[in-house]
């Protein structure tokens, strides 16, 4: 599949369901719009401390989007969007009239979300997540970003990806999910083709990307992984098994053995896995005419 530069990812979900964990492993090399002790699970589980900015409008992070590229990011996360909004309407107390206001809200979001779209560089927007309603004139709002007015159907229109997160238990020992699925309840779109071919699909936006012909970086120091992941998956894949984990276990066990640092060695299996289980579903759906 060809390169495909510069996309625009949404993802919603709510608070815990791992998008800021997901995108510590999948942006490694990324500049993290986001308020003071909530990438803690970066550090926790991804084992660094990401580039970040705590910024307090989305007008500011618009300005940043414009400037990261030439300052040598390749990806922008905002996490979370949905606060960002929240405080960029309490910025604007200036404005008294509560329509105009909203109104000005959207026109910011609007202004935002054209500057992401042509960055040049990954934009990874994260959201709390809002259900289906029924407003009081009887029209049916589609469930998705939590964000005011048309905006949940608006900021998605210019994003390549649109994913909500979910969980599924006995999917080990990451449990994390994206849904990705032509839908009347909820706002999900995939211009790739690569999550509306598994349902759900792994949570790892970094793989979901590679697989769609996306460069995504590995952390400065770890290029390393690269190499790996692509040789084990392949391993996994040769080996014809519904149940990878006696091999896994054994390859993590070499990782460890050559002296990767257990959350590196663990990082780098959860992207074989991941990858693995995406290239077996496209591989399976490329071989059926009929769904």
């Amino acid at each position: 599949m060809d390169n495909i530069q510069s996309p625009m990812v949404l993802t919603y979900g709510a608070s815990g369901s791992g998008k800021t964990t997901d995108c510590g492993y999948s942006f490694p090399n990324a500049l993290f719009l986001a308020v003071p002790n909530s990438l803690q699970s970066i550090r926790s589980v991804c084992g660094y401390d990401p580039a970040s900015v705590d910024i307090q409008t989305i007008q500011e992070a618009t300005k940043i989007i414009t400037e990261a590229k030439a300052k040598g990011f390749d990806a922008i996360v905002v996490d979370d969007f949905s606060f960002l909004a929240e405080k960029t309407f309490a910025s604007l107390d200036r404005i008294k009239d509560t329509r105009q206001r909203w109104g000005k809200l959207r026109e910011v979001t609007l202004e935002f979300r054209n500057a992401a779209r042509y960055a040049g560089l990954t934009i990874v927007i994260n959201c709390w997540e809002k259900a289906p309603s029924t407003k009081n004139d009887g029209t049916f709002v589609r469930g998705g970003a939590m964000l005011s007015g048309k905006l949940p159907e608006q900021l998605p229109a210019m994003c390549d990806l649109v994913l909500r997160c979910g969980r599924e238990p006995q999917r080990k020992p990451w449990s994390g999910v994206y849904h990705c699925e032509f839908s009347s309840q909820y706002v999900m779109k995939d211009r790739f083709g690569i999550a509306y071919e598994m349902h759900p699909c792994p949570m790892n936006l970094g793989e979901i990307l590679r697989a769609a012909g996306v460069p995504v970086s590995r952390k400065n120091g770890m290029e390393w992984q690269e190499d790996v992941v692509e040789a084990f998956s392949k391993e996994l894949l040769q080996s014809q098994s519904t149940d990878f984990s006696t091999t896994v276990e054994t390859l993590f066990g070499r990782l460890l053995s050559e002296g990767i640092e257990p959350k590196a060695a663990r990082w780098t299996i959860r992207d074989v896995l991941d990858r693995t289980v995406i290239r077996n579903a496209l591989q399976t759906r490329s071989q059926r005419f009929f769904a």
